[in-house]
């Protein structure tokens, strides 16, 4: 990195004979090019470097080519001759850590607006209006990870990316806002105005016919975040809960937490701690740091399957989900129908400009509207069948009536009978389904046993214990 010749820099060497280094003077130095400790728990530090009011994270490494420049710069061979044959000395640990230290800057919305940065200026949302700034007026510093690596353009006209959003809620502008409440939810960097939820996206037609439905843009929407917020996409097919750095790829400035494809059965569960408490982060050969709630990443999950949770209001108060049309699939994808691909190169400025405007106006709905619910499509089915067979609650729903004694046997035999694909399925596994069943009919699974025969009821009233 280029230093600027124009600012006096402390002299870090003496001139006398042979160079040496001046240990108090190069952390001088280091401290007038702007690097400093940022505070980020008790007793707990990570080094940053200021420039014209931007923070960015630094290493040792960084620190070590300034000084190397700043050299090469200013014509002082034999010093850096010096400097290099014992930069493990100079630059270390311990010493850094007398570099002055500040509390980390605080650059995430309010509950009222939020911020998005651009290479030629930075934009605020409020519910009312969005208002194009320039960077002179910004008061306080930001994180350089914080822009947007692209200029904007104020533009009117809508783009390739709301249509597709248009296409994948079904032409329903209902669904439409309620997409653009989601997206705006994820965009804002505040997490005050009460909503501690993850966001869960899936197919509408998701596990028909026993098979999940993949392709229909659920990816491409947390590649849209990524594009405006920092983004952390990790293939959830893959987690390891045992894994000590499991989120070692989260930084202090991670924005969101996306989940891609959560395999089937994995419980909201264990998402409880991080939706609600903050997360704990630990690096390899690191010291581990805990980033708190109100600075912590939000989180969007997408499925093929329902995702399950332990049930009960602490669970439905941490999750808002939404389905997604299945306009698209792998047979038909956006790139066929708009003829390019989203996010690359090869996207139109104007396009991005749309873009842009399209996921500030998404912000927009949020901060006007909450998160916008809208009646599940089948949802609801897929919830109910979660640990069940359908052909077997299809068969349960006709023929099995509530507090009416039956025989397990015959109900093994009729259903196998009608349905001949399932005579596989053990007396043990239908059991199993008889009770899960039960449990979200809201009625009671007794059984009995008598001189071999084997009986059972759905009970509706939970207080008789008897056939």
């Amino acid at each position: 990195m280029s230093i600027e010749k124009e600012k006096k820099k402390e002299i870090f060497w003496t001139e006398n004979g042979e160079p040496k280094i001046k240990h108090v003077g190069l952390l001088k130095f280091l401290e007038d090019i702007g690097y400093v400790r940022v505070k980020i728990g008790d007793n707990n530090y990570v080094f940053a470097k200021m420039v014209y009011n931007r923070l960015s994270l630094a290493n040792e490494g960084q620190m070590a080519n300034d000084i190397k420049d700043f050299l090469i710069q200013n014509k002082k061979p034999e010093v850096l001759e010096v400097f290099v044959k014992g930069v493990g000395s100079y630059i270390t640990s311990k010493k850094l850590d007398m570099l002055p230290a500040i509390e980390n800057i605080n650059d995430r919305d309010d509950m009222e607006s939020s911020r998005f940065y651009f290479q030629n200026c930075y934009c605020e949302v409020t519910k009312d209006k969005i208002s194009h700034c320039n960077y002179s007026i910004l008061e306080s510093p930001i994180w350089e990870k914080r822009i947007i690596q692209k200029p904007f353009i104020y533009c009117t006209e809508k783009g390739q990316f709301e249509n597709f959003c248009e296409n994948i809620t079904g032409q329903n502008q209902e669904r439409l806002l309620a997409l653009k409440t989601i997206l705006g939810y994820s965009l804002h960097r505040n997490k005050e105005v009460g909503e501690p939820r993850a966001i869960i996206l899936y197919d509408e037609n998701m596990t028909q016919n026993n098979q999940a439905h993949g392709g229909t843009g659920k990816t491409l929407l947390s590649m849209a975040l990524k594009c405006c917020r920092e983004v952390e996409i990790f293939d959830a097919k893959d987690i390891k809960d045992g894994s000590w750095f499991k989120n070692q790829r989260i930084e202090l400035t991670t924005d969101i937490l996306v989940y891609d494809d959560l395999k089937r059965q994995y419980s909201l569960e264990n998402f409880f701690p991080m939706i609600t408490s903050g997360i704990e982060v630990e690096k390899k050969r690191e010291k581990a740091f805990v980033i708190d709630f109100k600075n912590s990443p939000k989180i969007l999950i997408t499925s093929n399957y329902y995702v399950s949770g332990p049930g009960g209001s602490s669970d439905e108060r941490r999750r808002h989900e939404f389905e997604i049309n299945n306009y698209y699939n792998q047979y038909f994808t956006p790139e066929m129908e708009f003829g390019n691909r989203f996010f690359g190169s090869q996207w139109k400025d104007d396009e991005w400009n749309k873009f842009y405007q399209f996921m500030m106006g998404c912000c927009q709905a949020y901060l006007q509207h909450g998160l916008h619910k809208v009646p599940h499509i089948n949802l609801s089915k897929n919830k109910f069948l979660d640990g069940l067979n359908e052909q077997f609650v299809t068969y349960v729903d006709t023929y099995v009536q509530n507090d009416t004694s039956i025989d397990k046997r015959q109900l093994e035999s009729d259903f196998k009978y009608l349905y001949p694909d399932m005579k596989e399925t053990s007396p043990h596994q239908i059991a199993k389904w008889l009770k899960i069943y039960a449990e979200k009919k809201g009625v009671e699974y007794v059984s009995k046993t008598t001189g071999g025969n084997y009986h059972f009821i759905l009970n509706s009233n939970i207080n008789k214990n008897e056939i």
